[in-house]
């Protein structure tokens, strides 16, 4: 009887192994808990960059980057690729609001054009990096408080 209980338990974690590369290999959860990294630099002109980047899950808290420093944190994607991170800026009177990754693969492959999505804070809005074009793309307008 237990030599049945321990064949039982290994063909069932043997099916688990098998639907999981099997997924994969389909890209249904390849890229689940890739290394994702996102890195915030401060264009502006001698002037100081405030914000607030944080998921549902994790708070980096506010933080300053000074004029042409830069910022990064790094994560894994969860299993179904729903990670969300978004951020809060501010300078002089000026704010902006949004999403600086997005688990989907529309976002990570063909808004950053990889596994590093880069932001660059400008006096005329926010620009993404692609990686794969190498050029920035102006994708947020600051709003007046």
């Amino acid at each position: 009887m237990e030599q049945r209980r321990v064949t039982r338990g290994f063909y069932c974690f043997v099916l688990v192994v098998a639907l999981f590369v099997d997924l994969s290999s389909c890209g249904i959860i390849g890229g689940a808990f890739k290394r994702r990294y996102v890195r915030i630099v401060n264009n502006l002109d001698n002037k100081q960059l405030d914000y607030h980047c944080r998921s549902k899950d994790d708070d980096f808290g506010r933080k300053s980057l000074q004029a042409k420093e830069e910022w990064e944190f790094t994560f894994r994607d969860n299993f179904v690729d729903s990670t969300l991170f978004y951020s809060d800026f501010w300078y002089d009177t000026f704010h902006a609001s949004f999403d600086v990754f997005k688990g989907d693969t529309n976002f990570h492959d063909y808004e950053c054009g990889g596994d590093h999505c880069i932001w660059k804070a400008q006096e005329d809005g926010f620009y993404l990096f692609h990686i794969q074009k190498n050029v920035f793309v102006k994708k947020y307008d600051w709003e007046k408080n």
